[in-house]
């Protein structure tokens, strides 16, 4: 009986982590993520394990795109991220954060 009390815990705790998780959207409306002059997500405040593990999902998975693109275009992957930090920007919610030339935040 014990055993099967652990394994229908441990079995809640598996399905409710992933429920847990916040998402970019949420992080951003927040105002703990922001979009980096340099076409990236970072953090713009205090940091945590879960935000720093949405960033590295979140900047991999542009940097694999970001490479694609330059590639199809025979350009630098920089020029890539520079545009579309440009645009990422321009698609940010009122209150949203993002970095200005200088590396400031800045909120829209």
């Amino acid at each position: 009986m014990k055993k099967l009390l652990n394994g229908l815990l441990a079995l809640t705790l598996l399905i409710a982590l992933p429920a847990s998780a916040i998402t970019l959207k949420e992080a951003q409306s927040q105002g703990l993520v922001g979009e980096a002059n340099s076409g990236y997500i970072a953090v713009v405040q205090e940091s945590s394990p879960e935000l720093e593990k949405l960033v590295a999902e979140v900047n991999s998975k542009r940097k694999q795109e970001y490479a694609a693109i330059a590639q199809r275009n025979n350009i630098d992957i920089a020029q890539v991220a520079a545009r579309a930090a440009e645009k990422l920007e321009a698609r940010l919610s009122k209150g949203e954060y993002y970095q200005d030339n200088l590396g400031r935040w800045q909120q829209k």
